[in-house]
């Protein structure tokens, strides 16, 4: 196994599991604060709408990077003992399932207890928790079968050299 990049590739997935669930609300949150703006309405509700948007969007980044470094590092610390990628996949998931509430969260905080979008965030919970596992060992560094989280550029050998 070699430890350059698991970090990268954690917060990589991580932002996927986080922004996939949370930025279709904020773009639906600062869509209609521009036509309220441009309809001339209250601005006041324009304004609110925008509020989430912002907050779903910087929380949701930072819930990913914070969901992806917990599961990087907890991968990362499974991988020194766990030699098969199911087992990897098992932790992954487990961790996962952990993490994903950060995103639940965020979305709750951020539309003010909108039982609507916490509700479809929190159907996303388990569809996340198959992804983190789907990604683990990609995240250690056991396969590269996810192309898109690795950096492009030349296959370092991996092991000792």
């Amino acid at each position: 196994m070699n430890g350059q990049g698991v970090w990268g590739r954690g917060v990589r997935v991580g932002l996927l599991m986080a922004c996939v669930p949370g930025l279709p609300w904020a773009a639906l949150a600062l869509a209609v604060a521009a036509v309220e703006f441009l309809r001339g309405g209250d601005t006041r509700l324009a304004a609110h709408d925008v509020r989430y948007g912002g907050l779903l969007l910087g929380g949701s980044v930072l819930a990913g990077v914070l969901m992806g470094t917990l599961l990087a590092g907890g991968l990362a610390l499974a991988s020194r003992v766990i030699t098969r990628t199911e087992g990897l996949a098992l932790v992954g998931g487990v961790l996962g399932l952990l993490v994903f509430p950060a995103e639940v969260l965020v979305v709750g905080m951020a539309t003010d207890g909108a039982y609507a979008q916490i509700g479809t965030t929190f159907l996303a919970w388990p569809v996340m928790a198959v992804v983190a596992a789907a990604h683990s060992a990609d995240i250690v560094g056991r396969t590269r079968a996810r192309t898109w989280l690795w950096v492009p550029g030349p296959a370092r050998r991996l092991g000792r050299g």
